[in-house]
């Protein structure tokens, strides 16, 4: 290795360290704050007592349950594939590419939290046993990122489309769908409720076409009550199915719910609450979210 090459490990691993130290100071002083709120005002909800019951004994984290600690980080093996050069991980026999700027450790831990979240218990699951991705399905990914929901239904889906705007994102899913790609399409642009130049409405993108979903999954990072609003034509479909992430906002269960009801859907919630860490400036009382609602018509 290079001596330029060995200063740039030396000072990334040092600012890492750094870095480290005040989101573990940041996290230890919002716990405290956490516990002392509900210590002062127990809640009645049996999920949020045992949420509080295991962030007393365990650092701050976006799940406060024990089925986390069945997803090690340190257990996942990262690949690179030479000829895209993209890093890679094994998922259940195919390949789920990441961005090339993802170094080793950041995908570790990207892919194991990736795996708590569509545990069954987990806030942030998907799917249930009464509400399922069925074969033949039409699958709309809205806000895809790595594609994993995806990729785990890829060989039964009748089509699949991936809204992803992150241009290092699109590499990867085109990378990770090449095997699928003539019932894959990638449209590279956000999804809201305006059509311009980066922006699309589904009910504009499905003027033209021929198909419609039977499935959407919606995690758009705060911006998901603006994808329900570019969709009140095809809300109208008979059979849709809608996964939408409800924590990216204080009040997204309320208003999301509120606004799903009134167009005629059934809800259910997914198990437990989480905690939304990306923003801690954000997260105040009562602090504990629900993960997403999964709707279907009446």
């Amino acid at each position: 290795m290079s001596l330029k090459k060995t200063l740039q490990t030396i000072s990334y691993k040092v600012k890492c360290k750094k870095d480290l130290r005040i989101k573990n100071k940041l996290f230890a002083q919002k716990k405290a704050e956490i516990l002392n709120y509900y210590s002062d005002k127990p809640s009645e909800d049996i999920e949020i007592r045992d949420a509080i019951h295991f962030l007393k004994s365990h650092p701050l984290q976006t799940f406060s349950s024990d089925f986390t600690k069945a997803y090690a980080w340190d257990k996942v093996d990262v690949f690179m594939d030479e000829a895209k050069e993209l890093p890679f991980v094994m998922h259940h026999g195919k390949r789920l590419y990441f961005i090339r700027s993802y170094r080793t450790r950041t995908i570790q831990y990207c892919y194991s939290g990736l795996l708590a979240e569509q545990d069954p218990k987990s806030p942030h699951c998907y799917l249930s046993e009464g509400f399922a991705i069925k074969s033949d399905d039409i699958l709309f990914d809205v806000g895809s990122a790595e594609g994993i929901l995806s990729l785990d239904h890829i060989d039964t889906l009748k089509q699949l489309v991936l809204f992803e705007r992150d241009p290092e994102w699109v590499e990867a899913l085109e990378a990770t769908f090449e095997p699928w790609k003539e019932k894959v399409t990638i449209v590279r642009m956000f999804v809201s409720n305006i059509n311009d130049n980066e922006n699309i409405s589904l009910d504009r993108f499905l003027s033209d076409k021929e198909y419609r979903p039977s499935f959407i999954k919606i995690d758009v990072e705060g911006a998901e009550t603006k994808v329900l609003e570019g969709l009140t034509e095809t809300m109208l479909l008979p059979d849709l199915k809608l996964a939408i992430c409800t924590y990216h906002q204080q009040n997204d269960f309320t208003d999301l719910t509120g606004y799903l009801t009134q167009k005629g859907f059934n809800y259910e919630t997914s198990k437990g609450y989480m905690l939304f860490l990306n923003n801690l400036d954000s997260l105040q009382a009562p602090y504990f979210r629900r993960g997403l609602i999964r709707a279907k018509k009446q």
